[in-house]
């Protein structure tokens, strides 16, 4: 085997056991911010909004299977940052939207009104 393959195979292999661990900066889903999940996602190699969507997960105790648990708190934690400061907290507006997809009752708030033109 080349060295390079050699090299390449070892990335590979660490990657695999490193996500499989769960490993990575542990968060608390009660004090993490809006602010700390959009830096989360935009930073190559943090993987805290991994851990914050895992723990929600668990909190919310959906029932679903682990894919569709990961979508449905996932969209809720972005709807609950959306047009929010970054020091708001999501976790439990995210759980309780969650709760509602899962039971067919969440309503999306209204878009933003129409903008009026002038007719002259």
């Amino acid at each position: 085997m080349s060295p390079r393959r050699l090299s390449t195979a070892a990335l590979a292999a660490s990657a695999l056991a490193l996500a499989s661990c769960g490993s990575g900066k542990q968060v608390s889903p009660a004090t993490y911010t809006c602010g700390e999940w959009d830096k989360s996602l935009k930073t190559a190699g943090d993987n805290t909004s991994g851990n914050f969507i895992n723990k929600l997960r668990k909190q919310a105790n959906l029932g679903q299977s682990k894919k569709l648990e990961t979508r449905e708190i996932s969209f809720a934690i972005y709807l609950a940052c959306r047009g929010k400061p970054a020091s708001t907290r999501p976790a439990a507006k995210a759980i309780a939207t969650a709760k509602a997809l899962k039971a067919g009752t969440y309503k999306p708030p209204p878009g933003p009104a129409k903008k009026k033109t002038s007719t002259k």
